[in-house]
């Protein structure tokens, strides 16, 4: 993969080490970011499927910008809820998708990676 500059090669090989095993898809977006796809991630018993893709954009302005919104394949609650306020219905890279908006208003770039911010975003999913 190339990219546009040195923090967002890192934030890549850091994403893949947070959920090594897994598929990692990486595309350029064409304004100096990547866009990513993590595949077959866990997110437990509480949605039918309990596993399914994570996608977000790592933009040029990486990382001094924060890595946001996520996105995941379409899920549905096990016990029949609505989603809550941060997840809607949307159409992301040309798949039905899950927008999760999830901002980090008090994000230290020097600590809130692209990585850290996927796991985070995949936990409190599967907290939901």
């Amino acid at each position: 993969m190339t990219s546009s500059t040195p923090a967002i090669a890192e934030a890549v090989e850091a994403v893949r080490a947070q959920f090594a095993g897994h598929p990692v898809e990486v595309v350029p977006d064409g304004s100096g970011g990547v866009y990513v796809i993590v595949e077959q991630v866990e997110i437990g018993a509480a949605y039918v499927p309990s596993t399914t893709w994570l996608g977000f954009q790592i933009s040029a302005a990486y990382p001094d910008a924060d890595v946001y919104p996520h996105y995941v394949g379409p899920l549905a609650r096990t016990d029949g809820g609505a989603h809550g306020q941060a997840i809607q219905s949307v159409t992301w890279r040309d798949r039905p998708a899950l927008q999760i908006s999830r901002r980090s208003n008090r994000r230290d770039p020097n600590i809130d990676s692209a990585a850290l911010k996927a796991e985070r975003i995949r936990q409190w999913l599967a907290d939901q």
